[in-house]
């Protein structure tokens, strides 16, 4: 990847992380002959997505309808998020990090360090071109899992299927958010999202995990489980 892409992927990560911006949402509808067609685009202003995670740590989950500076409706759960405070909180460290490395200098807030990021990678005296990949793979990681916990509406879809990658391979660890379409695992820190396409093997990974637990619980209850565990799926498979 060239420089320029490096750099213009950076802001755009930069810009999602710390400014406010507009999402636009495809509606369909279903016909009578069963095709899918396309209603209307649905465009909503959103606020930085590390606003949404300080308000999902405070809170809980966070709407696109909510207010923008009105604290959300009580739910009938405990207020706050301890995994959205949690990546908050590393986020503020990472990025620290970064700036103190760059020797950039301090900033009162964690979306000021991420934009002054963003600006330095436009200049090769600060950052060379390693340094600025390297730059590009954290701040995608700390989008790609932001997007994933952050539910809107509801919290993040939690399969009942284990991590893909072999180092790891925990069990309920997987957080997706479907709409989107990016997902981490909160024991390896693996992420997944549609840059690269790693989401549709994601999805291809639960749907088979989900599939082959659905096919032993038919066998069982049909009374067909087979002798010696021919139908059984073994935990992590």
């Amino acid at each position: 990847m060239t420089r320029h892409l490096v750099v213009a992927e950076i802001a755009g990560y930069a810009h999602e992380l710390a400014d406010t911006y507009r999402t636009q949402t495809p509606a369909y509808t279903r016909t009578r002959g069963g095709r899918i067609k396309l209603t209307g685009v649905h465009s909503t202003e959103q606020d930085g997505l590390l606003v949404q995670l300080a308000e999902a740590a405070a809170y809980g989950v966070t709407s696109p309808d909510d207010v923008h500076g009105a604290r959300p409706v009580p739910q009938s759960r405990p207020p706050g998020t301890w995994e959205a405070l949690a990546l908050h909180a590393t986020i503020s460290t990472d990025a620290g990090r970064w700036t103190a490395n760059l020797e950039l200098g301090h900033r009162d807030t964690v979306q000021a360090t991420v934009r002054q990021l963003a600006a330095a990678a436009a200049e090769p005296r600060v950052l060379d071109d390693t340094v600025a990949a390297a730059l590009a793979g954290a701040m995608r990681r700390w989008h790609v899992r932001a997007q994933a916990l952050i539910g809107w509406i509801t919290e993040p879809y939690r399969p009942r299927a284990t991590c893909p990658v072999l180092t790891c391979g925990r069990r309920d660890t997987l957080r997706v958010n479907v709409a989107r379409r990016a997902a981490y695992c909160a024991g390896c820190l693996s992420i997944w999202d549609d840059s690269d396409g790693s989401i549709r093997v994601l999805a291809q990974h639960i749907e088979a995990q989900t599939n082959s637990r659905a096919v032993q619980a038919e066998r069982v209850r049909s009374g067909r489980a087979g002798r010696g565990g021919a139908w059984s799926v073994r935990e992590g498979e």
